[in-house]
């Protein structure tokens, strides 16, 4: 005899959205009801300049993730960018934003040749540069903080257009180019179908070794351009800035709806889950709460998205 559940199973595509919707919904009037000062203009553009950093790394960080790999460097390319910016630009503005930017695509072609020619875990690989990259932001700094204070180079941090952030325009404009590429190119068709079966891929033709690394140079590059647009709204570089960046760019991604096993994403998904994130550690915030708390709401929210995309991929089979 049949026992039929007294709970409804979400099998469908459809109902899973539509369950999403109804969980958003009612946690924005729970956010209305108990914290009213959150739709506050002066709050809103403050939560969307704290999340343009990491936007711009989950960005590069769900093209990754969708070829399949992960990269565990970002947060330290994001350090050694940051250094390098607010020493070059006091020479060449231009110049100082500009390198860092392609030094951190060669960083991540160099992530993409070890993990595709070398077969090398990813996470072993990244794991590895990311030391690399932080020591070598250590050596150019000898340890010590570097300053900037000169006006043409904070525009890109500090500076609005129209009464949005700077930083959010360039978090938009690489979430609008990322999105493209992904969606209306041949790359983005070629990467989901690596990330998909990479074995398949390969013999059905594509160049899966080249689609691999190119997408670690795309999150490379995303990470130290993370590193220029956060240095010149300080005005200040750590060498050890970056600490903690990775995971919380990895967070938005899967938070988003990204698969860890590869295959599938989207980057207006990890748009959702970088604001997510954002609304969650500015609620905390304002309510009172302490860091530690802040970490373990986003820990669980990681845990329940993983568990999420699980069953949802064991619900299509």
């Amino acid at each position: 005899m049949q026992v039929r559940s007294w709970f409804p199973r979400w099998h469908t595509r459809e109902q899973l959205n539509v369950l999403a919707s109804l969980i958003g919904v009612l946690s924005v009037l729970l956010i209305y009801w108990t914290t009213p000062t959150f739709f506050t203009s002066g709050n809103v553009f403050n939560l969307l300049r704290q999340v343009a950093i990491n936007g711009i790394i989950a960005s590069g960080m769900t093209i990754v993730m969708i070829g399949g790999g992960f990269d565990l460097s970002v947060g330290a390319v994001l350090a050694l960018s940051g250094v390098l910016a607010i020493q070059l630009a006091k020479t060449n503005v231009w110049f100082g934003m500009l390198c860092p930017v392609a030094l951190g695509a060669g960083a991540g072609l160099v992530n993409g040749v070890l993990v595709s020619r070398f077969a090398i875990n990813p996470l072993i690989a990244t794991l590895g540069s990311r030391y690399l990259v932080y020591a070598s932001a250590n050596l150019f700094t000898a340890g010590f903080i570097q300053y900037n204070g000169n006006p043409a180079f904070l525009v890109l941090g500090r500076n609005s257009l129209g009464g949005v952030p700077a930083p959010v325009i360039v978090f938009l404009s690489v979430a609008l180019i990322s999105h493209l590429l992904l969606n209306h190119a041949t790359f983005g068709a070629a990467l989901f179908a690596v990330g998909s079966n990479e074995r398949a891929a390969f013999f059905s033709g594509l160049p899966s070794r080249n689609i691999l690394t190119l997408s670690y140079a795309a999150t490379g590059a995303c990470a130290a351009l993370a590193g220029v647009v956060l240095a010149s709204r300080l005005g200040v570089a750590a060498p050890d800035a970056g600490e903690g960046y990775e995971l919380d760019a990895i967070a938005a991604v899967v938070i988003g709806g990204t698969s860890i096993l590869g295959g599938a994403g989207s980057i207006l998904r990890t748009l959702a889950g970088v604001l997510l994130l954002g609304v969650l550690s500015n609620l905390l915030l304002l309510a009172g709460q302490s860091y530690e708390i802040q970490r373990i709401a986003t820990g669980l929210i990681i845990v329940l998205s993983v568990a999420f995309d699980l069953y949802r991929r064991r619900s299509r089979q």
